[in-house]
């Protein structure tokens, strides 16, 4: 299909490309970064369930993101560090530092929440929840932070986040094959997560419903019947994760094994109530790094503002307001 895509001035954003190596100091208070914006910058978002690229004034589309990754029931200030976190994801992305467009037929960024940000449009979302009270909330959280990013040592952050740590989130090497350390993305203790939905789920599955699977991924698996001889956890993360295990003669990783049985989190345990059922419980639901959206808004219910949320689980940051 032929696309028109909208063209990114180039003094829109001038960052430079550091190396991550130290730890800056947490700021007392939202500073000043010299980063130049345009104020009626637009984004360009693939939609994959339409096929299409649209175009965004960058508040709009931060605004339908927090819409569809944060609960409006959530607190106020969650929802701002949400955004925050959202609108930083965004202008990291127009301006190339992180992953490529290669997905998004040259758009900035995509609304499949496994590869960019979930994005919903305000008529979705009335049309689903019916709350315009909810929506305004929302549309609130975003405009009271607007031009608010966060940077380290400058440079805009990759804000990866998720929905529930279990407890305490993951280092980013634990998940993705990194070049280097990336300090602001170190696994930190949460508040407590467990009255959250998200925090605990089992699931029961069946031995031939893992050998199918397994086969269906890979071709050279040898497996036998019995799970407890079958299935072993060969390593945890520090923070506590499954990082290999072993299926027959598979050896894989722990977000690997997750994909493979579309579970919550990588933070489980397994156990074998007979040699043909496996239960496997769950803590957390997503990759881990980076923030935790139910920690977010505890964190918001004990008196928190988004600030500290922020710096809370990304180290070392700063939250910064752009320049116009």
């Amino acid at each position: 299909m032929d696309l028109v895509l909208y063209l990114l001035p180039l003094f829109f954003l001038m960052i430079i490309l550091p190396p991550i190596e130290r730890v800056e100091p947490v700021a007392s208070s939202i500073d000043m970064v010299e980063i130049v914006t345009d104020p009626d910058i637009r984004i360009t978002v693939y939609n994959p369930e339409k096929s299409v690229i649209e175009e965004f004034e960058l508040e709009d589309y931060v605004t339908g993101v927090v819409a569809a990754e944060m609960p409006a029931s959530f607190h106020e200030e969650a929802l701002k560090a949400q955004a925050v976190a959202a609108r930083t994801f965004a202008l990291s992305r127009m301006h190339g530092l992180y992953g490529s467009t290669e997905n998004h037929f040259g758009a900035h960024v995509c609304t499949n929440y496994k590869h960019c940000q979930a994005w919903i449009s305000k008529e979705r979302y009335l049309s689903a929840y019916g709350d315009e009270e909810a929506y305004e909330k929302i549309k609130r959280a975003v405009n009271d932070t607007k031009n608010v990013v966060m940077t380290y040592d400058g440079i805009l952050i990759n804000p990866l986040y998720h929905s529930n740590s279990g407890g305490v989130t993951e280092d980013v090497e634990a998940v993705w094959a990194v070049s280097g350390q990336v300090p602001y993305l170190k696994s930190v203790y949460s508040v407590d997560e467990s009255n959250y939905n998200q925090y605990e789920t089992m699931v029961v599955f069946t031995w031939e419903d893992i050998k199918n699977r397994l086969l269906t991924k890979y071709s050279q698996a040898e497996v036998q019947s019995g799970f407890n001889k079958e299935i072993e956890i060969m390593s945890y993360s520090a923070s506590g994760r499954v990082q290999t295990i072993r299926i027959g003669n598979i050896e894989m990783t722990g977000p690997e094994f997750r994909e493979l049985l579309d579970l919550r989190s990588t933070n489980l345990e397994i156990s074998f109530p007979d040699s043909e059922t496996v239960e496997i419980v769950t803590k957390g639901f997503g990759h881990g790094v980076g923030m935790s959206q139910c920690g977010a808004d505890a964190l918001g219910n004990s008196g928190y503002n988004f600030k500290e949320i922020l710096e809370y689980y990304y180290t070392g940051i700063r939250v910064e307001e752009i320049k116009q």
